[in-house]
């Protein structure tokens, strides 16, 4: 090797020495560009030559060659064994994990920065299916929605493990500007879709409820008694919930909602809306509430359900807060009810 070719080649092994670490084509470029200036450089007779075409010379073959298996080995790394145990499944005696949440948004073709309105889907193991469905509707006051609440995912979960399918519904808040009844609309949309879908899930699109908490109860009872047709739910469950917009009325722990900052106005009051359609209702109020009053609320819901006809159940609790999500107070008597309908399968624990 000439005295020029062995200062490229010291030039291009500096740059391969670059390329492990910035990347192969960062490296690459460094090397060729240093290559093709120490060659068009004089030699020692003083005689200037031209790069020569670089593909053709061995040296650069094999400058090639080295950079190649140099930049392989960070981003090929060797196959790692799984940990899973071999077999198709856990050990005996280790709990399997249930099927891994669907999320699907409302409306894929809309801006997610400005509509973030979703639905995720919980299914029970294929042989615990009873084949009924429920969308779970957390509150927040139309201010504030997500499933990582103790009146989302839990629910949902709690569901699956009496083989009913919950789908979580995450609607748009009016604390973003989505006044109502955008709301509503996404608990439409979300219907409408799990109705469509319900089959191909191994579910019957003829038994689709709602669960709602708080101003989420309010929607979930608003769709029962106002939805139309195939998307009105079959039954409804309503954990202390907003009935009547314009509570609270005797010194509540929050102001009730007012249609000019757009909150639903007085005729979306659920109780008003009742009729001889109203699916059956499973109620649960807390003494003490002073965010949704059951006085104000969810017994007047219940007697009006009464007058016409509706069959209920209502449970009451005297120690658990506003906001308190899933809990024994009704959950049990709940899941006992909801066997009752023939939607829910024994829970482990009963």
């Amino acid at each position: 090797m000439t005295a020029p070719e062995l200062r490229s080649a010291t030039v291009v092994a500096a740059a391969v020495t670059g390329a492990a670490g910035l990347g192969f084509f960062a490296g690459a470029g460094a090397a060729v560009a240093a290559l093709r200036r120490q060659l068009a450089q004089t030699d020692e007779q003083g005689v200037t030559r031209s790069a020569p075409c670089l593909p053709c010379m061995p040296m650069w073959r094999m400058l090639m060659s080295g950079i190649v298996q140099l930049i392989r080995e960070p981003l090929m790394p060797a196959p790692q064994q799984s940990s899973l145990p071999k077999g198709g499944g856990p050990p005996a005696g280790v709990r399997k994990a249930p099927p891994r949440p669907s999320h699907t948004p409302l409306r894929p073709w809309a801006d997610p920065r400005l509509d973030q309105s979703m639905y995720v889907r919980y299914d029970p193991p294929a042989d615990k299916r009873t084949g009924a469905i429920i969308i779970v509707v957390p509150g927040g006051n139309y201010d504030d929605c997500g499933l990582d609440c103790d009146e989302g995912q839990p629910v949902a979960q709690w569901l699956v493990g009496i083989g009913i399918t919950a789908v979580g519904l995450k609607y748009r808040c009016v604390s973003q500007g989505h006044y109502w009844p955008a709301q509503y609309e996404d608990w439409e949309e979300c219907a409408r879709q799990v109705v469509a879908q319900a089959k191909s899930w191994g579910c019957d699109p003829e038994r689709v409820g709602v669960i709602g908490f708080s101003a989420g109860g309010h929607l979930a009872a608003y769709a029962a008694n106002c939805a139309d047709g195939a998307l009105r739910p079959r039954l409804q469950i309503l954990v202390y919930p907003s009935i009547d917009t314009e509570t609270p009325r005797k010194g509540g722990g929050i102001e009730p909602w007012y249609p000019e900052q757009g909150y639903p106005s007085a005729d979306a009051s659920c109780h008003r809306l009742v009729g001889p359609e109203t699916p059956p209702a499973f109620l649960a109020g807390i003494e003490g509430d002073t965010l949704c009053p059951p006085d104000e609320n969810t017994e007047v819901y219940m007697h009006v359900l009464k007058r016409h006809g509706v069959p209920y159940r209502y449970v009451t609790d005297e120690t658990h807060d506003h906001g308190c999500g899933l809990r024994d107070w009704w959950s049990k008597d709940c899941g006992i009810w909801l066997r009752e309908q023939g939607w829910a399968l024994q829970a482990a624990e009963d």
